[in-house]
C-alpha cells in the first residue's frame, strides 16, 4: 500500500451513496443491527459460527452493492500489529494445555489451543472490521446522529441529553477520515524532508519506527481540529442540553419491520445454537 494514499485506502468511515436495501433502512435499525451482530461475533466459537457470521456479513456487503475487496483493503496497516499481538499471545502468555505441543521452537512450543486462539483473533478482527466498515459505508453522519439520538432517548432524562450523546458518537465517526487525512499530510511533509515514506524497500521494523514519532503531531493536529470544531459550534450559538429540531425526519416503514424480524430470528438462532454447543462441549 502506498504510504501517501492513506485517505483513499481507508474504507472505515467513508460513506458511499447508493440505492440498496441497506441504504434505505432506518438509522436506528442500522445501529441496533450493528450492536447485535457485534455481540454475535464476539461470542461466536471458531467453528461453525464464526465462518457463518463472516459469510452472512459478506452477503450483506453484496446486498449493499459494495466490493468486498475495497472494504477489506483498510486492514493492511493494522495487520503487522495484529500479527505481533498473535505472536505474543502464542509464545509469551501461559495457558493450560490439554494436548502435547505440535511444534517446538527452542524454549517455545506451539499447541492446538494457541492455534485456535490465533484463528479466533484473526477471524473476529476481520469480521468486526468488515461489519463496522459496511455500517459506515451505508450510513451517513446525519443518520448516525439521528439513530443514536432515538436509541439514547429512553436512557436520558430528557431529549436534549440523548442529542448530546448522539453528538459524541457522530463526532467520533467524523474524525476517522480527518485523522487519516492529517496522517497523509504529515507523511508527505516528512517525505519531502528526506523521510523514507513511500519507498518499497522499507522493512517492517523500520516502518514501525517511522510511524511511532508521527503519533505526537497527529494528536496535536486532531486537538487543533477539535478546537476549531468547538469554536464553530460556539459561533453558531450551540448550547449543550438544549432540545433541537431536525431538517430531515426518518420514518419507520414495513421494510424496517421485516428487516428487524429477520435480525431477531438470526440472533436467536445463533445464540441458541451457541448455548446448545456449550452444554455439549462440542465447540472451540
Amino acid at each position: 500500500m502506498n504510504d501517501f494514499d492513506l485517505l483513499n485506502n481507508i474504507s472505515l468511515g467513508q460513506y458511499r451513496p447508493g440505492d440498496s436495501l441497506l441504504h434505505k433502512l432506518h438509522p436506528a435499525l442500522k445501529i441496533s443491527a450493528l450492536v447485535l451482530l457485534m455481540v454475535l461475533v464476539l461470542i461466536s466459537p471458531l467453528l461453525p459460527h464464526l465462518p457463518l457470521m463472516f459469510l452472512l456479513i459478506t452477503l450483506m456487503v453484496r446486498l449493499s452493492g459494495q466490493s468486498l475487496f475495497k472494504l477489506l483493503k483498510g486492514t493492511g496497516p493494522v495487520l503487522p500489529f495484529l500479527l505481533i499481538i498473535a505472536l505474543i499471545q502464542m509464545f509469551l502468555i501461559p495457558r493450560e494445555y490439554s494436548t502435547p505441543s505440535l511444534l517446538e521452537l527452542g524454549p517455545f512450543g506451539v499447541h492446538r489451543e494457541d492455534l485456535i486462539f490465533t484463528a479466533k483473533l484473526f477471524g473476529r478482527f476481520f469480521t468486526l472490521f468488515l461489519l463496522f466498515t459496511l455500517f459506515t459505508t451505508v450510513t451517513t453522519i446525519s443518520e448516525i446522529s439521528h439513530g443514536a439520538e432515538i436509541l439514547f432517548r429512553p436512557i436520558g432524562r430528557k431529549r436534549a441529553l440523548s442529542h448530546d450523546l448522539s453528538l459524541v458518537i457522530t463526532i467520533t465517526f467524523r474524525f476517522i477520515p480527518i485523522l487519516a487525512m492529517e496522517a497523509e499530510h504529515i507523511t508527505k511533509a516528512q517525505a519531502s524532508r528526506g523521510g523514507s515514506f513511500g519507498t518499497w524497500k522499507t522493512g517492517l521494523i523500520k516502518k514501525i519506527r517511522l510511524y511511532i514519532p508521527l503519533l505526537v503531531p497527529l494528536f496535536i493536529a486532531a486537538l487543533e481540529r477539535a478546537e476549531t470544531l468547538v469554536e464553530a459550534m460556539e459561533a453558531r450559538c450551540y448550547e449543550p442540553g438544549q432540545e433541537r429540531s431536525r431538517l430531515t425526519e426518518y420514518a419507520w416503514n414495513g421494510r424496517d419491520s421485516w428487516s428487524l424480524a429477520v435480525l431477531l430470528i438470526l440472533f436467536l438462532l445463533f445464540t441458541g445454537s451457541r448455548f446448545i454447543l456449550s452444554i455439549g462441549g462440542n465447540y472451540v
